[in-house]
């Protein structure tokens, strides 16, 4: 551990390792460190490092890691650790039985796999080839019943809003051929319609954007499921993406599955929210700009104990939800406040 065995300074990086060896035992250090913080649904995928963000993939018996620019759209973090994989993949495939010679002279032979690297990193078209095969496999996961069924909806967005196009259009054909076969490879009929929901949803999220820049994600949490639809038909189209959550469980999900590159506000729709719900809300951690409507029958009893962080939460009190529909006029209130990007 801490021997580096491969190093290489892209054009696009303004680091330099001084020691090489030194830097790669820290990374070691923070892999197993990271590995015994990761829980369910909640890996640590990236430390921060001011403007920048250290990435790290384990791979038989090599790490890979990166520094890559928090600033830089290019590079999600979903991306950024299909990308290690696959550099991890080749190195191991060129040189696994070198790395259990402790005297092998790794200066004298890796310009083939630095050229590797080079055609990797510089190919735009096989990154986006990159993101739609990581939701395929995301896809798998969750028909495996590996995770939950609105990652669909989160991730899908977070890899393929922001890109061109041209981009979206191959994500949508790809989403739509997936909607195809559901039926016949699930036979659960209720889990085969909660599937196809979530991608229908994507789908009709990404084809709005394709003509639309500047997005916030707004993740409502709502129990109902025609009142969600109520809110996702006022919402979509506005430049939001609406996203579900059925619990703040599934929130907290929701939010650690995201980056600091992403932009969201936060909508709770319960009639009846606990002061463990609001302790949940108060401890997310979001961007600064990050806004908390919550539309209840009563505000909820503030948690006892000090609150780690301070969150500016906005309460409407609505004592008849189902009196909460295309016509109401909160939506509209609704929709022109969580619209707006600071």
């Amino acid at each position: 551990m801490g021997l580096c065995y491969y190093n290489y300074n892209a054009p696009v990086s303004d680091y330099e390792i001084i020691d090489e060896n030194l830097f790669s035992g820290l990374v070691a250090g923070l892999s197993n460190f990271a590995i015994s913080l990761s829980t369910k649904h909640k890996a640590i995928e990236y430390l921060k490092m001011g403007k920048d963000e250290l990435h790290f993939e384990t791979l038989g018996n090599i790490i890979v890691a990166a520094i890559i620019s928090a600033t830089d759209e290019k590079y999600h973090s979903f991306t950024v650790k299909t990308l290690l994989q696959f550099i991890g993949t080749k190195f191991l495939d060129m040189y696994v039985d070198a790395t259990e010679d402790l005297l092998y002279d790794w200066d004298i032979d890796v310009n083939p796999f630095t050229n590797e690297i080079k055609n990797f990193i510089q190919d735009n078209d096989l990154l986006e080839d990159i993101k739609r095969e990581q939701f395929q496999n995301l896809f798998n996961e969750v028909i495996a019943d590996k995770l939950p069924i609105e990652y669909i909806h989160w991730r899908g967005i977070q890899l393929f809003a922001d890109t061109a196009p041209n981009v979206i259009n191959q994500a949508l054909e790809m989403i739509s051929g997936l909607e195809d076969v559901v039926p016949t490879i699930i036979s659960d009929k209720i889990f085969a319609a909660q599937i196809l929901d979530a991608l229908r949803r994507l789908y009709r999220n990404l084809q709005l954007n394709v003509s639309k820049e500047d997005t916030r994600d707004l993740i409502i949490v709502c129990k109902n499921d025609d009142l969600y639809d109520v809110l996702e038909t006022a919402f979509i189209g506005r430049e939001i993406h609406p996203l579900r959550s059925l619990d703040f469980e599934s929130l907290v999900r929701a939010i650690n599955s995201m980056n600091s590159k992403n932009i969201y506000n936060i909508l709770v729709v319960e009639e009846n929210v606990s002061s463990k719900d609001l302790r949940v809300l108060h401890n997310l951690e979001m961007p600064s700009d990050c806004k908390i409507i919550m539309i209840v029958s009563k505000i909820p009893r503030l948690p006892k104990g000090r609150m780690t962080q301070h969150k500016d939460i906005s309460f409407i009190i609505y004592e008849t939800f189902s009196e909460i529909n295309g016509k109401n006029p909160i939506l509209e209130y609704l929709v022109t406040s969580l619209s707006e990007i600071n």
